[in-house]
């Protein structure tokens, strides 16, 4: 069971807490494996919703169609969240690709879950969010991937909107194309459990890319988009 805080809401229970700690932590070369048999990472020319072209590209919706790996990916955050000791109360998963990571979470942790809509209900509630929530409370957001951070961004000034706090967010993988100090600039601390950089030595690792093109592709998601 969830212990209550002072405003009523939730935490990580500390039973919760020692049971992700005693678990085998799910190492990043574990993942990767898993994500690579899944054909999660692509490379070739594909353009993001920002509009730029990327050599490669990280697909993570592919993963709700396997439900051991998509735990695993939820555990291994889990993992990272119990490490850091963030505080919340409540988890929220971008809409909507990450919603089946957040529910995981959620589950895992044994933490109320909120979501999010894109877009406020025009008819019954209207409501933006929905779940059971009480104003004050602290959300920690889940995301697949992140490239920019736009979209943890645009779905925190939404959430604090409703009078909820919003501190912390994390991902499967950072693209590392800025999203850090981006969302530090709103206030936001941005974590991850996978990096573009480890992907690409796990692709050189699969004999499927070369240092040099390696190099090549970090400094065309270097430029500015």
């Amino acid at each position: 069971m969830t212990a209550a805080t002072a405003n009523g809401n939730h935490h990580i229970d500390d039973s919760v807490v020692m049971k992700v700690q005693t678990t085998s932590p799910i190492q990043e070369s574990t993942l990767f494996e898993e994500l690579y048999q899944m054909d999660c990472f692509r490379t070739g020319e594909f353009y993001l919703k920002s509009g730029q072209m990327t050599p490669i590209y990280i697909d993570l919706r592919r993963i709700m169609s396997s439900p051991r790996v998509l735990r695993m990916a939820a555990q291994a955050m889990c993992d990272k969240i119990v490490a850091k000791n963030l505080k919340f109360d409540y988890v929220v998963g971008v809409p909507y690709a990450a919603l089946p990571l957040a529910t995981l979470v959620s589950d895992i942790l044994n933490v109320p879950m909120l979501m999010k809509r894109k877009e406020a209900k025009a008819y019954g509630t209207k409501q933006l969010i929905e779940g059971v929530y009480q104003p004050g409370g602290t959300v920690l957001l889940v995301e697949d991937v992140v490239t920019s951070g736009e979209s943890i961004r645009e779905t925190a000034e939404a959430i604090r909107k409703e009078n909820l706090k919003v501190i912390d967010a994390i991902a499967v993988l950072d693209r590392q194309q800025g999203a850090v100090a981006n969302l530090a600039e709103d206030n936001l601390n941005f974590l991850s459990f996978l990096t573009m950089e480890g992907i690409l030595d796990g692709l050189i690792t699969k004999n499927e890319m070369t240092e040099e093109r390696k190099q090549q592709i970090i400094e065309h998601l270097a430029k500015p988009f």
